[in-house]
């Protein structure tokens, strides 16, 4: 009977100190302390959000792996699970850069040459509005990314397939090559054009002077004497 009464108290105490774990919960800082955030801290849109940001701001030259760590609140080390150096992460900068330009506008033409001038629009634009991550797209045009937009176009181009390359070459190029050129020198603060002496230089003046408004104008215009041309030459289908 000494025995029992000796016993019982000690396992009413383990029973009790138990049942205290048990129902005992952790708070959610404890629980994000103790093990994994609830949610990711870095993901490769993220980060490649944070870049586009910093060289908006900043200018290429501020990008690193610890300018964007340092942007997301992250260590830089982090960023090594998603990227595997920097090269890479500006690959995904520069698809950034084409999904901003897909979803410039809620809908397309169906129309081809209509649709042709929005995407070539809405390239011009987001592109002005980072011109200095303009480089980027330079250099890392993501040309397999876009086959499908190629595939798409080209479907419903209405010249016949040996003239094919050459509309989509000159209507790519022509697109890109004018926007990255004003966004250089919109990322430099400077006119695409200085303005010249009139004595010396008096038609180039006299040619800026009457020409449109705004360089948008002028993108708009030259894209549709290049797609007047086009028709002129090869006609329809």
């Amino acid at each position: 009977m000494a025995t029992m009464k000796q016993n019982t108290p000690r396992s009413r105490k383990v029973s009790i100190r138990g049942k205290s774990r048990s129902t005992e919960k952790a708070s959610p800082a404890q629980s994000n302390r103790a093990g994994r955030p609830a949610s990711p801290l870095i993901t490769r849109d993220a980060a490649a959000e944070a870049a586009l940001t910093i060289v908006d701001e900043k200018g290429l030259d501020a990008l690193s792996l610890q300018a964007v760590a340092q942007k997301l609140g992250v260590r830089a080390p982090s960023l090594y699970y998603h990227f595997r150096d920097k090269e890479e992460l500006l690959v995904k900068v520069s698809r950034l850069l084409l999904k901003k330009i897909s979803s410039e506008r809620d809908t397309w033409s169906d129309d081809w040459e209509a649709r042709t001038k929005e995407l070539a629009l809405a390239t011009y634009r987001v592109t002005m509005r980072h011109p200095n991550a303009a480089p980027i797209a330079l250099r890392f045009f993501p040309r397999a990314v876009v086959q499908p937009a190629y595939e798409r176009t080209l479907a419903s181009c209405p010249y016949k397939p040996e003239h094919h390359i050459v509309v989509l070459e000159a209507i790519e190029r022509f697109t890109f090559g004018y926007t990255i050129f004003a966004a250089a020198a919109a990322s430099l603060h400077t006119p695409a054009t200085p303005t010249p002496d009139p004595e010396t230089y008096p038609f180039l003046a006299q040619a800026l002077k009457v020409a449109p408004g705004s360089d948008e104008e002028i993108f708009t215009e030259a894209l549709q004497v290049i797609l007047d041309g086009l028709r002129v030459r090869y006609g329809k289908g």
